[in-house]
């Protein structure tokens, strides 16, 4: 099971949105959605999605960052409670409890009272109190899931968590360089390749995105976006790296942004023929092919939502054996036809077009 660590900001929010339908019934991940927001219109509206279509979803109902970051702990889970109990079914969505400085045994008792009933989750984060006092108060609750941030569980926190499953919600730094951070492709992780025989219930992390949601992303003048893929060579076959499409040099204007996004499109549909790569191809590869038809760019906040729906849908195809079915991915060939005249017609188009 993947269970990838999402901040509710609304690229994560709208992905997930969109793909309720297809990881549903795939059943092989379960975001942990730790909100950021203290408006909810948009995520109810996800988290009423995902119930429809049993998307299994574990919410931080004590958020700490960001504009809860003031608020008094108690204060805070109030706001999941009012969120939680908005919702008209919620039977795929647990309340998790967040653990870190600010945690007193008050809101522990809180949180009994409240979702003491339901499968609950818990996330372990930093500087959080010792995980064997907070499950002593939780004794009575059917806690399921412990997540744990930073590092992974040492003996005596496995302990602790009892007959919960513990899952490591790992890191997956980026190059820390400049120059590194923009190379084209580099390791990302191979996970999903072992942790069933390991006995570990899943593996987490925060997907492509920076593990903290206030952290700035790369400039757009240098990388117009990113998608991971399926390797079929290195380390291990079949493990994930990560893909930095550059949208090379062009003016500063906004017709110079369009053009690095076409440059950086062309640079896609050309990877989608190599021999050791695939994509899927998931919902998004299509829609930045249709978008390179149509020469029409997603906005950044817009392309921002389809990588993270492509990594959430690719590795969800992984699991349940939907990908990888070929090496390059299967492409439908008129999709692949058609990129491939707009790029043609790319490169003859007059310098003003």
């Amino acid at each position: 099971m993947y269970f990838p660590y999402l901040h509710g900001k609304q690229k994560e929010v709208l992905a997930l949105r969109h793909l309720a339908p297809t990881l549903g019934p795939e059943g092989q991940v379960q975001p942990i959605v730790e909100p950021v927001r203290q408006a909810v219109t948009s995520l109810r509206h996800t988290l009423e999605a995902c119930e429809a279509h049993r998307q299994q979803v574990w919410l931080v109902v004590n958020p700490l960052r960001q504009d809860f970051e003031h608020l008094p702990p108690l204060q805070a889970l109030d706001w999941g409670r009012n969120l939680f109990t908005s919702l008209p079914q919620r039977q795929w969505i647990h309340p998790t409890l967040m653990l870190g400085p600010a945690l007193t045994p008050e809101v522990v008792r809180r949180f009994v009272h409240i979702f003491g009933t339901r499968p609950v989750g818990v996330v372990v984060g930093s500087d959080a109190p010792p995980l064997a006092d907070v499950m002593a108060l939780l004794a009575r609750v059917p806690v399921r899931r412990v997540f744990f941030k930073d590092s992974a569980p040492a003996p005596l926190a496995r302990a602790a968590a009892g007959d919960a499953g513990c899952v490591w919600i790992e890191e997956r730094r980026l190059p820390e360089a400049q120059q590194l951070r923009t190379q084209e492709r580099h390791f990302f992780s191979d996970r999903h390749l072992g942790f069933g025989a390991n006995g570990e219930v899943g593996f987490s992390d925060y997907t492509t995105l920076p593990s903290r949601p206030d952290v700035p992303e790369l400039s757009s003048r240098t990388v117009s976006f990113r998608l991971s893929y399926l390797h079929r060579d290195r380390p291990e076959p079949g493990a994930v790296w990560i893909e930095h499409f550059m949208g090379g040099r062009f003016a500063s204007d906004e017709r110079g942004a369009d053009a690095r996004f076409q440059h950086a499109l062309q640079s896609f549909r050309k990877a989608l023929d190599r021999r050791d790569s695939c994509f899927g191809p998931t919902e998004a590869v299509r829609r930045y092919l249709s978008s390179m038809i149509d020469r029409t760019p997603p906005s950044r906040a817009l392309s921002k939502q389809w990588e993270v729906m492509h990594h959430l849908e690719l590795m969800s195809g992984v699991l349940a054996g939907r990908f990888p079915t070929a090496f390059p991915a299967l492409v439908p060939a008129a999709l692949l036809a058609r990129s491939a005249q707009a790029q043609v017609e790319a490169v003859v188009a007059p310098q003003g077009d």
